[in-house]
């Protein structure tokens, strides 16, 4: 979405704060609606990249579980030979400049590309990770300049200047529709009928209880009929903070842990790190992207040595942010996570099918001329 509210959790909320966001909450709606409305009846359309374009989103604010998907995607079709470029915008960065990493050039700080497309580029050294607001642009720019033959674009769900060729979903199953009300009064970034553009949903952390009943009902409500792939995320790897030598996971077994990151949903984390049987024994929760300070880190290894932590545990979307900084003597240990599927073969033929596809249809040779957009897409999705 080009802006947006911030959720406020409804028990939060009182009466008067309530009545108070009342109308940029309807504005918001609004908003949403006649976005959705003018590309719905193509009034606007989307521009075309010629190559494909996968994109991975979701319909509510906060973690889902999107980027580990995004990593997933990319991986796999990089490994079957294609050379693939993620388009992101990089979610509070501070440059609007087109950042592109694993181009051959020394990494920018993560203030100018932004936590996850520095995250992504770590984990995927043979992706280029594009980062602007402009997916287009920097897609055309992509093609021309790298030859590649596949983009992966990461929260494009509400992407629609861009078109797509395959418009995955992410739910999480634990929350999927929040309580059912767009932002700030719930976690929506639009109307639920929105579900019915998903080409492909995928729901992750499976592995924790949920009404798969009443998720399914839901999509069925809406007129979904993409098929719907259960998923959910397994700790892989330790690494230390800085040296990034891979660590024992045993590490995180058998003394006092300190936990501590900036997600969207924090709560996850700290649920994995106690399921690998780590002794948590002080979390601390800070914002979503958060640009940590010196000031955050010595009050977080005061907390935590106060609370009796002999080490502290991040996300590596929190370790690009953390280099540099003095944890004295508490050591930090970085948990990587992965994307694991339930029916990994469905969801790949699936990936493998759209690129077929696009390029039997489609396919040309980029030109220095940007492609024409007077054609009508065969849809918005």
């Amino acid at each position: 979405m080009p802006w947006s509210l911030p959720a406020i959790r409804p028990d939060a909320m009182s009466p008067a704060l309530r009545a108070a966001l009342y109308v940029p909450a309807k504005l918001y709606e609004l908003g949403a609606r006649m976005r959705m409305a003018l590309y719905e009846t193509a009034y606007l359309t989307p521009k075309r990249l010629t190559k494909p374009v996968i994109s991975v989103g979701n319909i509510t604010a906060g973690g889902t579980g999107k980027t580990p998907l995004v990593e997933y995607i990319a991986r796999y079709l990089t490994e079957e030979g294609h050379e693939t470029v993620v388009l992101t915008r990089g979610y509070g960065r501070r440059s609007a400049a087109r950042v592109v990493l694993n181009d051959g050039q020394p990494a920018p700080d993560w203030a100018l590309a932004g936590d996850e497309p520095l995250m992504l580029a770590r984990q995927l050294p043979d992706v280029k990770v594009v980062v602007g607001a402009d997916r287009y642009a920097n897609g055309r720019f992509a093609e021309m300049a790298y030859g590649c033959d596949v983009f992966v674009l990461d929260d494009g769900f509400q992407h629609f200047q861009l078109q797509r060729d395959l418009n995955i979903l992410v739910l999480d199953a634990t929350d999927p529709f929040g309580n059912g009300e767009l932002l700030p009064f719930g976690r929506l970034r639009e109307p639920l009928y929105a579900l019915k553009r998903a080409d492909a949903v995928v729901v992750t952390r499976t592995d924790r209880a949920f009404d798969q009943a009443h998720l399914l009902g839901v999509l069925a409500a809406c007129d979904v009929t993409a098929p719907v792939f259960f998923a959910y995320h397994d700790i892989v790897g330790v690494y230390e903070l800085g040296a990034r030598r891979p660590q024992a996971q045993r590490t995180l077994v058998g003394q006092p842990i300190g936990a501590f990151s900036a997600l969207g949903k924090p709560v996850i984390f700290e649920d994995d790190l106690a399921n690998l049987g780590a002794n948590v024994v002080f979390t601390k929760r800070f914002p979503d992207h958060h640009a940590y300070a010196a000031d955050d880190i010595a009050t977080l290894v005061a907390e935590a040595k106060a609370a009796g932590a002999k080490r502290l545990a991040t996300t590596e979307k929190d370790a690009v942010k953390l280099e540099g900084f003095d944890f004295g003597d508490l050591p930090v240990s970085v948990v990587q996570i992965k994307t694991k599927l339930e029916d990994e073969v469905g969801l790949k033929s699936l990936l493998l099918r759209t690129i077929v596809r696009k390029k039997g249809k489609y396919y040309r040779k980029p030109s220095s001329a940007p492609p024409s957009d007077a054609a009508r897409p065969d849809s918005d999705g």
